[in-house]
């Protein structure tokens, strides 16, 4: 084994989570803890708000209760005392009840999302105050939903519901974050992916080697004072701020914060409704911390759900919105399946769509974003282009099981000529960790560099919602400008959207024409020939339904026209 590579060793058990976690520099992050109050009442199978719950009587309730059966709703009053011995720390609580939850503050605003359990989307601590003053009372509400990320199905993702699934309270505290053991362990991760990730003869690699030997040679984790001066070691290579190509050259990846929740999936739509209130109060509360965090969401019909459930949630993503920082795109009502649906059911889509984010944001859509259906009808360049829409992003087409697509930015012809400008992200997947891994990829995988040299990041746990985490953005924050990498900025996909029409007014874009054909997912619709029926058929209702509207609606004007004027004409 030659020495980088027992380097390496020494630094991912450095920062295990499972070995030696009591003694490396994880043992390190949380620290101080104390346990809190913790009183509950039982909802059943209903999901009441929390106007409805705030003044009942809760019952006391302890670590190790267990809580269920599936899609109940169990709402707990949490009750705690910052030590005054924390003053000046950040204080965190911590709370894990196996299931997806959501954090209120006692007046009933929802603060954020947690996700319970040990998987990889796991969200466990909520930031009570970023500088304790000591002795604070606090006093915060917890809503959990009786299911997981991915509903409630026994040992994976897509497994048949069990009814009867019981969720167990396994942590329930408030823990001081070391600030500095996070940064330095963050510092410390993102060189290791950097020398892991990199070819093994490179600059780059070498160089992550170095500072890592030299960082793990200072560091000593019950030394505070040790843990700043590797840091220091760690700036000379993260914070060079220089980039692949010195003076601001080389593939630049714009990385966009998003969290794709499927309106209609392993869950009902009541619990879409509390995905979506989980999901948005984490990206405002992650905005709120890092002032250069972007979060682009789609989808109208979930807008219109957080605005009629959480009024002052989208208060604040519009206030948001207006820094820039939150992102509505899309422009449809929701992210819809585009084989199924004829021509006027797609325009439709646009039609409510943009027409609400003009009502409710002041703005159309320009961007239409759909990662995750399963193929492009060859009517959406001209639907597209028909509601002001002119850039198109998805990722899909990467997971065809034998034609890759051959481009990831282009221009993509319609029916009728009609033209729009596509972006694929290189990372191949819209639910990226923020990982050097991606961040390479992005670059690597690009195959338009010659045309356009840059990619879409798309970063964040999604599909069942979580969106990006604490890690994510600090992870990005050091990729920032590496030498040897791309350059990274967290960003907005409109700014993508303008460099790329400039490039493609100056020298236009290879072409595709016709249908984006999806090669996975075959037989979705052939084996429900009843939703295929069914769907064409409420088409075909809908339309009969709306023409015979529009004829009762011009008689009855006429009637009142004719009425008016003394039955003249």
């Amino acid at each position: 084994m030659d020495e980088a590579t027992i380097t390496l060793e020494r630094a991912d058990k450095f920062l295990s989570h499972v070995y030696w976690k009591d003694c490396n520099l994880v043992s390190k992050l949380l620290t101080r803890k104390n346990p809190i109050q913790v009183s509950t009442l039982d909802c059943g199978l209903t999901r009441p708000p929390f106007a409805e719950v705030k003044d009942k009587l809760f019952t006391p309730t302890h670590i190790g209760a267990s809580f269920g059966p599936s899609w109940a709703t169990h709402w707990f009053r949490i009750v705690g005392t910052i030590p005054d011995e924390w003053k000046g720390a950040c204080i965190v609580l911590r709370w894990d009840a196996e299931a997806e939850c959501c954090v209120y503050d006692p007046t009933g605003l929802a603060l954020q999302g947690l996700t319970g359990g040990q998987g990889g989307d796991k969200r466990h601590e909520f930031i009570v105050t970023h500088h304790s003053h000591g002795g604070e009372h606090v006093e915060l509400f917890i809503e959990m939903a009786c299911n997981g990320m991915f509903g409630v199905g026994d040992g994976g993702m897509i497994q048949p519901p069990n009814p009867s699934r019981r969720f167990t309270l396994q942590t329930a505290e408030l823990a001081v974050l070391e600030l500095d053991a996070w940064c330095l362990y963050w510092d410390l991760e993102t060189l290791l992916h950097i020398a892991q990730e990199s070819p093994a003869t490179s600059e780059i690699r070498a160089r992550a080697v170095a500072a890592l030997e030299a960082m793990l040679a200072c560091v000593d984790v019950g030394d505070k004072g040790s843990w700043l001066r590797a840091r220091t070691i760690a700036g000379a290579l993260l914070r060079r701020r220089r980039g692949d190509g010195a003076g601001g050259g080389g593939h630049l990846v714009t990385a966009v914060g998003h969290c794709h929740i499927d309106t209609a999936w392993l869950w009902p739509y009541a619990e879409t409704r509390r995905k979506v209130a989980r999901s948005w109060s984490t990206a405002l509360r992650l905005m709120e911390q890092y002032r250069g965090f972007v979060f682009a969401a789609s989808q109208a019909q979930q807008f219109a759900w957080l605005a009629r459930d959480h009024p002052r949630l989208t208060s604040q993503l519009k206030a948001m919105a207006a820094r820039e920082q939150f992102v509505p795109v899309g422009g449809t009502w929701v992210e819809m399946d585009c084989n199924l649906p004829s021509g006027e059911s797609l325009a439709r889509q646009f039609l409510m769509g943009q027409r609400y984010f003009r009502t409710e944001f002041g703005v159309f859509c320009d961007v239409f974003w759909l990662p995750d259906t399963f193929g492009y009808s060859a009517q959406l360049p001209q639907i597209m282009r028909l509601a002001g829409i002119d850039f198109f992003l998805t990722q899909k087409l990467s997971w065809s099981l034998v034609n890759k697509p051959p481009r990831s930015t282009f221009a993509w012809e319609g029916l009728d000529g009609s033209a729009v400008l596509v972006h694929f992200p290189p990372a191949d997947t819209y639910n990226s960790s923020a990982s050097v891994a991606d961040v390479i990829k992005s670059r690597d995988a690009n195959k338009d560099k010659d045309r356009f040299n840059e990619s879409l990041l798309l970063y964040g746990h999604g599909d069942g919602g979580g969106g990006p985490t604490p890690a994510m953005l600090e992870r990005l924050h050091r990729l920032c400008d590496v030498p040897g990498l791309p350059r990274v900025r967290t960003g907005s996909p409109l700014d993508l959207a303008r460099r790329l029409r400039e490039v493609a007014a100056a020298s236009p874009l290879r072409r595709w024409r016709g249908e984006l054909y999806l090669e996975l997912h075959q037989g979705t619709f052939t084996s429900q020939a009843f939703v295929k029926w069914s769907n064409r058929r409420c088409e075909e209702l809908l339309m009969e339904t709306e023409a015979t509207a529009a004829l009762a609606a011009l008689l009855t004007r006429a009637s009142r026209d004719s009425s008016s004027t003394g039955g003249v004409g």
